[in-house]
Formats: C-alpha cells, sequence, structure tokens
C-alpha cells in the first residue's frame, strides 16, 4: 500500500540522490509515477526482482535504510549528473519524453540499459541538435533519437551488447560483435529504401568487456565505425565502454580512455582511478 509516509520518504531519497530528476518532473508527477508503479508490482510481484527503474529505485531505499554498500546510490548518482549535464542543451520536451519512457517501462528496461541509453543522448548532443526521442519510421521500426546535423537527419539507436567475459575468443570477436551490430541494424531498417537506411546509425554500448580485451581488440573497435552498407550490413557510431572507476564512478568511456588509463585520470581526475 502506497502510503503518505511512503511518498513522503521516496520524494525525500530522490531530492538526497537524484534532485536533478526534478529539473524535468514535477514531484506530483513523481507521485503518480509511484502509484502506478506500486499497483504494477502489486499484481505483478516485487518490483526488486526486476532490474529496471522501479526495481533500482527499490533497492535504493534498502540500501539507504540498511547502508551496507554505495552500489545503487553511485548509479543513482551518474543518473543524477546526467540531468544535470543536459541541462546545457535544448529540447527539453524530448528529453522529457525519453524520461518519462524510462520511469514508465516497468516490463523490461534494464536500469543499466538507461543509463546508458541517455548517456548516449548527451553525448550526440554535444555535436547534434536533439530532434526527437523514438522516431517511427516507415517500416513501424522504432528509432531512440532523431537528430539534426547542418540540415541534415540522422538517426540513433543506442545498443547496449552485454557480454560475458568467460566466453571470449580472440579469433572469433570480430565476427561476434559485426554480426550483432548488423543483426540490429537490419531490425531496424528492413524494407527502408536506401536514401533513409544511409540515415541510420547504431550506437554500441559495450557492457562487460574487460579493460584487457578492450586493449587487445582496439584496432579493429577503433575502425569499426568506418563500416558500411555495402560490406558490412550496417553503419556505426565508434563503441562506448560502459564502465566504471574504481567500482563506483560510472560513465561511457571511448576506446582511447579504456587503452591509456592517463586519460581518465585527466577527464575524471577527480576520482581515483
Amino acid at each position: 500500500m502506497l502510503t503518505t509516509t511512503i511518498i513522503k520518504n521516496s520524494i525525500g531519497l530522490i531530492h538526497k540522490y537524484c534532485p536533478n530528476l526534478f529539473l524535468y518532473i514535477t514531484e506530483k508527477e513523481f507521485i503518480t509515477f509511484l502509484s502506478k508503479a506500486f499497483e504494477y508490482t502489486k499484481n505483478n510481484g516485487s518490483g526488486a526482482s526486476y532490474n529496471n527503474f522501479i526495481g533500482t529505485f527499490f533497492k535504493l531505499l534498502e540500501e539507504h535504510k540498511f547502508n551496507n554498500t554505495y552500489a545503487i546510490r553511485n548509479e543513482f548518482g551518474y543518473f543524477n549528473h546526467l540531468f544535470g549535464q543536459f541541462q546545457k542543451y535544448g529540447n527539453k520536451r524530448e528529453f522529457k519524453n525519453l524520461l518519462i519512457g524510462v520511469l514508465y517501462n516497468f516490463k523490461s528496461n534494464n536500469f543499466h540499459h538507461t543509463l546508458g541509453e541517455i548517456a548516449v543522448c548527451l553525448d550526440l548532443c554535444k555535436n547534434y541538435d536533439f530532434k526527437k526521442y523514438e522516431r517511427i519510421l516507415k517500416n513501424n521500426s522504432s528509432i531512440d533519437f532523431e537528430f539534426i546535423d547542418n540540415g541534415e537527419i540522422i538517426l540513433f539507436d543506442a545498443y547496449t551488447i552485454d557480454f560475458k567475459k568467460e566466453k571470449y575468443e580472440k579469433g572469433k570477436f570480430k565476427k561476434f560483435l559485426d554480426y550483432r551490430l548488423k543483426i540490429k541494424f537490419e531490425d531496424k531498417t528492413s524494407n527502408l529504401d536506401l536514401e533513409t537506411k544511409r540515415k541510420v546509425f547504431v550506437y554500441p554500448i559495450l557492457s562487460g568487456f574487460t579493460a584487457e580485451i578492450i586493449k587487445e581488440q582496439s584496432e579493429y573497435l577503433k575502425i569499426i565505425s568506418n563500416s558500411t552498407i555495402e560490406k558490412e550490413g550496417f553503419q556505426t557510431f565508434s563503441p562506448r565502454i560502459f564502465g566504471n572507476v574504481q567500482g563506483t564512478f560510472f560513465n561511457l568511456f571511448t576506446i582511447d580512455e579504456i587503452i591509456d588509463p592517463e586519460k581518465i585520470r585527466k577527464n575524471y581526475s577527480q576520482h581515483s582511478v
């Protein structure tokens, strides 16, 4: 049952660990979210069994209460950081649409994937103008982001690739990643004309890959963005690695930052590596 005390404590936790959320939604909107989230979990089991936003929020409540780890609080700290950074850019209405989509996706939506998707949007905002979240194409597929570059439309789909390091085989890595990217690209662009396909790019986020794997495959990872529809069957941005500094500070790192930790030290000097 969603009581007044639970609502008050939940709002208090957001103000403490993710206050920038309220730059985009009101407390009233957050209460509406809580009400729907509790209704969903009542009908579908404990939200903590899901790794989406509501499940992670319930874990935050538990972590704050027992104070035995900072893992979830660190994730919400990065969440808060992303919200604050987006204030530098325009089209806050579409960013709010992205945020609302994240909050209300109770059925799936891995929270780490959510962090990656928002981080991708923020990264793209540095070079392009954010136009729309979730653009529906003529083939009825949905693309995460529509941006404008010098008057031209570019479409991006954030794609988190989770990897189990124990399955790594050096000689098969390129084939593995090319295949995953090609399948993703084809899923989004099937039955579209070539002109529209050329506007679509996958933005890969590598999760679970060790620094050793990234270093060993760095030559390939640095040139994968040169892939073409005609040759490889897909178009992609350079991959980013979703990771952390000393197990705490989450960010999307470039290949160069993983290869040369000194660049991480310079870029994130306020944190220890």
